[in-house]
């Protein structure tokens, strides 16, 4: 392009007989000024250069003597001064994307024709202001033929005012036409050129323009508005900008070949300056136009996508809740074209219970849960309602499901619960019953050998041993039931003792010795009767211990004190009960804990399971190890009744003696 504009001013010398010193269209300043917006002000020098170039060839063709040789140097060099700052301003003031500057809207044109106006006024202003400061300047006494004839001399006011259009006609095309270059391809396509219609608007802009030579009268201007007016409708600004460009050149043509009087030129240059200006903004209106159609054709082609792919039924109604639109979900879960619910009531598709249930009536009838949402959208003229529908047959069928499941579960649980309380109350019962049985057998052969004191002592413990049963029933039914426990103070030396009262015998058969170490004072805050069975089931296990091992030191530990956690007064009590059995067997030591382990051929495997149990109830853990007896050991800790002291630990006098 920056070889085009030394180019330009060549057209000077055809064009001085019609025009005193400039060209009625000057292609020279609109290339100037695209160049400045597309290269920025670093780059003026060049256009400087070439300006300076293009006068060196008009120096060289044009003979001295010519008019334009030593009028034009001046104006020549000032032009990319002049038009520099408009070009700037626009390259500021216009969008860009990534084929350029963006000129098709109205905004764009008149930004262009504006700055383009003031900068042709500013070429005006320094020629009149040469004209006025140097008298001797060849277009200051410029002489003119006017209609009638007669030679005249041109003031400088006229002529600037020719100067005027004519940049003004001529920057505002040639300035659009080089900014719109990488837009135009597409409308220059030899395809696109030989079409009727293209040939047609050709052929209407040379009649047109063959019209006005070589007589020029204003009636003969108003037909070539008729091809622009075309061009411009259908191919808006680039083919407005084109039949501009043809028609300028036509018209400048004519002026250079006839023999055209100034005034009649003057004329001319008028048409060009209306058709630019017509051309420009009708084709700006109309590719604006269909920028808006298409934006609004691709919105609505997105929306129409995002409706369609959105996971949710949508449906369009109008001011008097019909259905306008639907997507393809909705019409998918009736069962129904999309076209047939067009123009429906709301009613016939969505219907909603008493209870808030909504259902979606499909075509057959069957009635489909559903969720909907309704939200109303003001629009030019009325309102629209927009109404998302939501499946919710699958969240129906999986809440189903989850009930019955749950109701399995809990069915389950209350089993498992049972069955956990059954295998329970059968191994706690088992040693009470035991006793009752061995008791009341006792009494009978006593009764029937009339040693009735024995008797009656045996059946008082028979009586124990009972009220004893039903407590443990009680306590366990309501422990499994709540899981919690029924506590209050308990003397840690009464449970002890109350302990090795019931194993007494159990002791004694087994030739073993129960010795207990009990902290003086302490006060437990216990479920008495749980807390007896934890106790109950370690002895047992630790007897059952002693009669599988070989040992003669047949010894039973139950060690119960403060615990030293650093609280004072101390809150829980450390109870451990040892034995000098054989130690916990490796192959059960893993899980020892867990329900129905244990080594007896005859063990339900529950006791330490239980124990465990109660004591994590209490608020403690059961652990198992080894003593200082040499035997197992089993520890756990129980909360204290808030007291003021506890007094050390001081040895109990053997139970079992």
């Amino acid at each position: 392009m920056l070889a085009l504009y030394p180019l330009a001013g060549l057209l000077d010398p055809l064009l001085v007989s019609a025009v005193p010193g400039w060209a009625p269209w000057n292609l020279r300043a609109g290339i100037g000024l695209a160049l400045v917006m597309l290269w920025g002000a670093h780059r003026l020098p060049l256009v400087m250069l070439a300006a300076v170039i293009g006068l060196t060839l008009r120096a060289v063709l044009m003979p001295a003597s010519h008019p334009l040789a030593a009028s034009m140097a001046i104006p020549t060099l000032a032009e990319p001064l002049v038009f520099a700052l408009p070009a700037l301003l626009l390259a500021r003031r216009l969008r860009q994307d990534d084929e350029g500057f963006v000129l098709e809207d109205v905004d764009g044109v008149m930004r262009l024709a504006g700055l383009t106006m003031a900068g042709a006024l500013g070429q005006s202003l320094l020629l009149l202001a040469l004209a006025l400061v140097l008298p001797a300047w060849p277009l200051a006494g410029w002489t003119l033929t006017g209609w009638d004839g007669r030679a005249m001399t041109a003031d400088p006011l006229t002529v600037a005012l020719q100067h005027w259009v004519g940049d003004v006609a001529g920057v505002t095309v040639t300035a659009t036409l080089a900014l719109m270059a990488p837009r135009l391809p597409c409308h220059l396509h030899p395809a696109r050129l030989l079409r009727a219609q293209t040939l047609g608007q050709v052929a209407g802009i040379c009649l047109s323009v063959a019209v006005i030579f070589p007589r020029v009268v204003g009636s003969r201007f108003y037909p070539v508005f008729i091809p622009l007016v075309w061009v411009a409708a259908g191919s808006g600004l680039p083919g407005a900008v084109l039949a501009l460009a043809g028609l300028e050149a036509a018209l400048s043509l004519g002026i250079a070949v006839c023999d055209i009087q100034p005034y009649q030129a003057l004329k001319l240059q008028i048409l060009m300056l209306s058709l630019a200006m017509t051309g420009l903004l009708l084709g700006a209106v109309i590719s604006e136009r269909e920028r808006v159609r298409a934006a609004a054709a691709r919105g609505e082609a997105r929306l129409k996508t995002l409706i369609e792919l959105a996971p949710d039924g949508i449906v369009i109604l109008d001011a008097d809740g019909r259905v306008e639109e639907v997507n393809r979900l909705v019409a998918d879960l009736t069962g129904r074209a999309p076209d047939t619910l067009r123009g429906r009531p709301l009613a016939n598709l969505l219907r909603r219970e008493e209870g808030g249930e909504e259902w979606l009536v499909a075509a057959d009838g069957r009635p489909l849960p559903v969720e909907s949402s309704l939200s109303i959208v003001e629009e030019t003229g009325g309102v629209m309602g927009v109404l998302t529908i939501r499946d919710i047959s699958a969240r129906k069928r999986a809440a189903a499901a989850l009930g019955q499941h749950r109701a399995a579960a809990e069915q389950a649980s209350r089993s498992h619960l049972t069955e956990e309380l059954a295998a329970a109350l059968a191994h706690e019962l088992n040693q009470p019953l035991s006793a009752i049985v061995s008791y009341t057998g006792a009494c009978r052969r006593i009764l029937e050998s009339e040693s009735q004191s024995k008797a009656l002592e045996l059946m008082g413990k028979a009586a124990a041993q009972a009220e004893r049963a039903g407590a443990i029933i009680r306590h366990l039914r309501e422990f499994y039931r709540t899981g919690q426990v029924d506590s209050a103070p308990v003397p840690a030396d009464e449970l002890v003792a109350g302990v090795a009262r019931l194993l007494a015998d159990e002791v004694a058969n087994a030739g073993a010795r129960l010795d207990v170490v009990v902290g003086d004072g302490l006060i437990l805050s216990i479920d008495r009767v749980q807390v007896e069975q934890v106790l109950i089931n370690l002895v047992r296990n630790a007897l059952d211990a002693l009669a599988d091992g070989t040992t003669t030191d047949r010894r039973i530990l139950i060690d119960m004190r403060a615990a030293e956690d650093g609280t004072a007064p101390p809150t829980r009590a450390d109870i451990r009960v040892a034995d000098t059995g054989p130690g916990i067997a490796e192959e059960v030591a893993g899980r020892l804990f867990a329900p129905f382990t244990t080594t007896r051929p005859t063990g339900m495997g529950l006791g330490l399971s239980i124990s465990r149990s109660i004591v994590e109830a209490h608020g403690g853990r059961l652990r198992a190890g080894t003593g200082t007896l040499g035997g197992a050991a089993f520890s756990f800790s129980l909360p204290l009744a808030p007291l003021p002291s506890v007094l050390p630990a001081q040895e109990v006098p053997n139970a079992a003696a």
